[in-house]
This record gives structure tokens, C-alpha cells and sequence, in this order.
């Protein structure tokens, strides 16, 4: 390989900014919705009737305490290690600026690679043309099997050493 070869990048290969971190925002999003806190003037929250309540699952006939309670929507999650403690509603906006700024760098680099733009029917005409392709490499490998082993075995006839009748191969009796 030759000095050039090896210094240029694969033209199928991501940028080296591109990483599976920069395109996960479940993390990010899963922290923050987690430090959400559910707002207090629900109604069915204040009666006691909503889901997880006294009415809830876990009570009433048939259930004895047994079974822990159910986590609903209304559970609060454990807040990860490094949240800075419960987060309101108006505060969202602010708190998910850095999953935007995060999202939006993804997006510009992805748009960046090769052949991003292309359409389905531009890349299913390349995959029948290589499809192709391949059919033809198929067949002319077996075609050069086929002249291999015809080759080898010619070789093996001229190189076996044919028996020639002479006078050392006469019975002496």
C-alpha cells in the first residue's frame, strides 16, 4: 500500500466528529423529563381518585398490601446522578437547550454525508446495478474454476511419467 492509500479516509467512513453519542438524545431527554416535576393543581391528584390513589390499584377487595404500587404517570422518577433537582415546567425550555444545540450539530453532519440527498429510486437503481454486477463476477468464477482445474489437471497428465516399452521390462524367466 502506498503512503496515499493509506492517509485517505474510506469514502463510506463517518466523520470523526459523528459518534453514537452525538445522536443519542433519549439520555438526555430521559434526564430531564425524569427531574420534571408533575404539576400540583391536577385535579384528580387532589380528590385522591386519580390512578395510584386510594382507589387505585393495590386496594380495595382481593388485595391485602401485598403488591408494591403501581408507577403511573404521576410517579416520580429517581433522579439521575448529576440532575440538579426538580425542574418545573417553565423551566424546560431552558433545561432542553443543550439536547437542541446537540440535535441540531447532528443533523448538519449527517446532511454532510455522502449520498445523503439521493433518492430511494436513485439507490434501488444502484443495488440492481451492483446486484448485477455481482451475477456476472459469479458466473466468470466459474468459468475460471472450470479452466483451473481443466489447467491443473493437463499438468498432472504431463508431468506423470508415461511408461515406455523397452527391453528392461521383458519377464526374464
Amino acid at each position: 500500500m502506498t503512503a496515499d492509500a493509506q492517509q485517505q479516509p474510506h469514502p463510506l467512513a463517518l466523520p470523526e466528529t459523528l459518534s453514537p453519542d452525538a445522536l443519542d438524545a433519549l439520555t438526555d431527554l430521559a434526564s430531564t423529563l425524569s427531574r420534571l416535576r408533575p404539576p400540583q393543581s391536577a385535579s384528580t391528584l387532589a380528590d385522591g381518585k386519580g390512578a395510584g390513589g386510594p382507589a387505585g390499584p393495590g386496594s380495595g377487595p382481593g388485595h391485602h398490601g401485598s403488591q408494591p404500587p403501581a408507577v403511573t404517570g404521576t410517579t416520580p422518577l429517581p433522579a439521575p446522578a448529576g440532575a440538579q433537582g426538580e425542574l418545573h415546567l417553565k423551566d424546560v425550555p431552558s433545561a432542553t437547550d443543550a439536547l437542541r444545540v446537540k440535535l441540531q450539530r447532528a443533523r448538519a453532519q449527517i446532511r454532510s454525508l455522502p449520498d445523503v440527498g439521493r433518492t430511494v429510486a436513485q439507490q434501488e437503481e444502484e443495488l440492481r446495478e451492483l446486484e448485477d454486477r455481482m451475477r456476472r463476477q459469479k458466473v466468470l468464477m466459474e468459468q475460471l474454476q472450470k479452466v483451473g482445474v481443466r489447467f491443473g489437471s493437463e499438468e498432472e497428465e504431463a508431468a506423470a511419467p508415461t511408461p515406455q516399452v523397452g527391453a528392461g521390462d521383458k519377464m526374464e524367466t
